[in-house]
């Protein structure tokens, strides 16, 4: 498994929560990493189907891209007030059990991707990142080294496959380690489904150093047969002690945490993270 930090604030650090394999904060990714190079650039828009991204020069070497989809939810106090749908593209390089098409491939050749899953009437702030193979490997290994570069923009919608986030909730038991999903969401548009079909992932926020990510992919013994609860405890402890180094937590000390919720879907081979709710904040004593 692997573990990277972030040092962004509370709020960016909630946006940027699975790159691929983990669920995590942008992995040290600070403003000094990035590069302006190549005119690589986005633009969105709203479209029947969701939101068409376009994208223009995409490195001929990029190996692996990024892209975060958030809107700012204001009836959503805890923890970040951000909803956040998010997908991986890789080359055939990097395929693993998750990530299984070459989906950057084709994205190179056409420019485009589609964001079928929003909530109308929502201002997204849409961002992609992309790595070439040296840097991707620099920013596995946790290297404060490796460079990216990056492009943004913003788009209100109003038409596309949407669910009933308002009915969904996801709640923590007593000891706060296990996380169930209200309900199955239920979308306006049939939809395909990855297996597995929901993921889950607890972010840590560690004050002045940034924040450490498990996942429900790391744990996935923990997941219920029907993917709508998630045992996280004690593996994600176990998990901590094996792969963060020494130091980056205090044992006995307190942190703020959160788990959050995920549908995972396939749309036009790629696979999205679609974020269906958040629990409250709870204070994680690392022992």
């Amino acid at each position: 498994m692997q573990h990277f930090k972030s040092l962004r604030t509370r709020t960016v650090f909630a946006i940027s929560l699975i790159l691929g394999f983990i669920l995590v904060t942008f992995g040290c990714a600070t403003s000094k990493n990035q590069q302006s190079i190549n005119n690589f650039g986005m633009e969105a828009k709203a479209i029947p189907e969701g939101i068409l991204l376009t994208f223009k020069n995409i490195p001929s070497d990029a190996v692996r891209m990024c892209i975060f989809a958030s809107y700012y939810n204001e009836e959503t106090p805890d923890p970040s007030n951000t909803v956040t749908s998010m997908a991986d593209l890789r080359d055939a390089s990097l395929l693993n059990d998750r990530v299984k098409v070459a989906q950057l491939d084709k994205v190179k050749q056409t420019g485009k991707v589609i964001l079928p899953v929003i909530q109308p009437g929502k201002r997204y702030h849409i961002s992609a990142t992309v790595w070439n193979e040296q840097d991707h490997t620099l920013f596995k290994n946790n290297d404060e080294n490796f460079r990216f570069i990056s492009a943004a923009t913003d788009c209100i919608v109003n038409d596309g496959i949407h669910f009933n986030s308002d009915a969904l909730y996801l709640k923590l038991d007593d000891n706060n380690t296990v996380a169930a999903l209200s309900s199955e969401p239920v979308f306006s548009s049939d939809i395909i489904f990855e297996t597995p079909k929901y993921s889950y992932g607890v972010t840590i926020d560690v004050q002045g150093k940034g924040a450490i990510g498990v996942t429900s992919y790391h744990i996935p013994d923990g997941l219920s047969s029907n993917g709508l609860t998630w045992t996280f405890e004690p593996y994600m402890t176990a998990d901590i002690k094996k792969d963060i180094p020494d130091g980056w937590l205090e044992k006995g000390n307190g942190y703020t945490a959160f788990v959050e919720a995920y549908a995972n879907i396939v749309y036009d081979n790629v696979l999205w993270f679609i974020e269906t709710a958040q629990s409250c904040e709870f204070t994680y004593i690392y022992n």
